[in-house]
């Protein structure tokens, strides 16, 4: 089955749909007061955390990756530029 992209913007909706159902239970269920703001906060955070650890998890195919190149550079490569100086 291919991989879909995940839509934020649906993911930070239900966030602040689930956090405006919880302050609703919470509040009826024990008649104290949850400051919205901080639900909000807590939902960006969430979101926030999601986002990085989804780009940093991702990796490309195998066939779309690089092999490795060596940083030493060519023994050519070198003689030419300390020639152009």
């Amino acid at each position: 089955m291919k991989r879909h992209n995940t839509d934020l913007i649906a993911l930070l909706f239900g966030l602040a749909f689930a956090g405006a159902g919880a302050t609703f239970i919470v509040h009826q269920l024990s008649d104290r007061a949850i400051d919205a703001a901080w639900v909000a906060a807590i939902g960006f955070v969430v979101l926030g955390v999601v986002a990085l650890a989804s780009t940093l998890l991702r990796r490309p195919p195998d066939d779309e990756r690089e092999p490795a190149t060596e940083s030493e550079p060519d023994a050519e490569t070198h003689t030419e530029a300390i020639e152009t100086t």
